[in-house]
């Protein structure tokens, strides 16, 4: 082996040992002061991530639509002598995502983290589907994040320091019945998260990344879904996001086992994967969706 050879292999022995040390050795970030801004942060995860990220001390920004929830959630919050603020955001509309990142600048500073929470899912055949259905999904599901990313990263960038986290979905690794809106949404942002990924890798930004791509949850947004696959309980899936958030890690899939969609992907042809699909009820869960009534 050459000198340099023996060089490059030793290179990526420590830079595979780091990473290795660096996911099983309990290195977890500090969140004590850092502010953290959630869009869709008023119910559900977002609101289970804010009330969790705030007890490790962070300044928590609620950003929702829904006022009334974000200021309860915000009382409840300083009720518990930690702190928050509440911020009306419609994340469809770049002009109001500018007017919440003023207020928070004012009240806070520059966030430190933003975690593109809000997200929709409309839960019908592609023929009942109007265009109007479409534009919404993917406006509150991925192009929300382009308003939220460019308002919030060039501060990060200067200060070489953030995190940018995306909620996506394993509808964006595998397409179903009755998702084609939805699952187009979730593959795009999980496109997003790794082309940013990649971008800010090479500039050697220190900012970092994680995309969370969880199976059903049981907040009540995919009420009515039959699945063989048990849903994931909310607390579980919000203190999951938490802890990925604090050991940076890049992916998460939840349940973890379901890391086995990229295998399954890469082993059988697309025929095989979708009678794998079926079998496992995933491809029929949609049909009793009723969602939040």
């Amino acid at each position: 082996m050459s000198q340099k050879h023996r060089k490059t292999s030793c290179l990526v022995s420590a830079y595979i040992f780091y990473k290795y040390f660096r996911r099983n050795s309990g290195f977890k970030k500090h969140l004590k002061d850092k502010i953290v801004f959630i869009t869709g942060a008023a119910s559900g995860i977002g609101k289970q991530v804010a009330i969790l990220m705030a007890e490790e001390g962070a300044k928590v920004v609620i950003a929702d639509i829904d006022m009334k929830k974000a200021e309860d959630l915000v009382k409840e919050i300083l009720g518990k002598n930690f702190k928050a603020m509440a911020v009306y955001c419609d994340v469809m509309k770049v002009e109001s995502v500018r007017k919440a990142a003023e207020v928070v600048r004012k009240m806070f500073g520059d966030p430190d983290i933003l975690v593109n929470n809000a997200g929709i899912v409309s839960g019908k055949g592609i023929t009942e589907l109007t265009v109007e259905n479409v534009e919404r999904t993917f406006r509150v599901n991925v192009i929300s994040h382009f308003y939220t990313i460019k308002e919030f990263l060039p501060s990060m960038l200067a200060r070489n320091q953030g995190h940018i986290v995306t909620i996506a979905s394993l509808a964006g690794l595998a397409g179903t019945s009755k998702q084609t809106d939805y699952s187009a949404s979730k593959h795009a942002a999980i496109g997003l998260d790794e082309s940013l990924r990649n971008e800010l890798k090479s500039i050697n930004s220190n900012v970092k990344t994680t995309c969370i791509n969880p199976y059903y949850i049981d907040t009540g947004m995919f009420k009515g879904i039959k699945s063989l696959i048990p849903l994931l309980k909310e607390a579980y899936v919000s203190q999951r996001i938490v802890d990925a958030i604090k050991k940076e890690e890049k992916v998460v899939v939840l349940p973890k086992i379901l890391n086995i969609v990229y295998l399954v992907r890469a082993l059988f042809n697309v025929e095989n994967f979708d009678r794998i699909m079926n079998l496992v009820g995933v491809n029929r869960s949609m049909e009793t969706f009723t969602g939040r009534l």
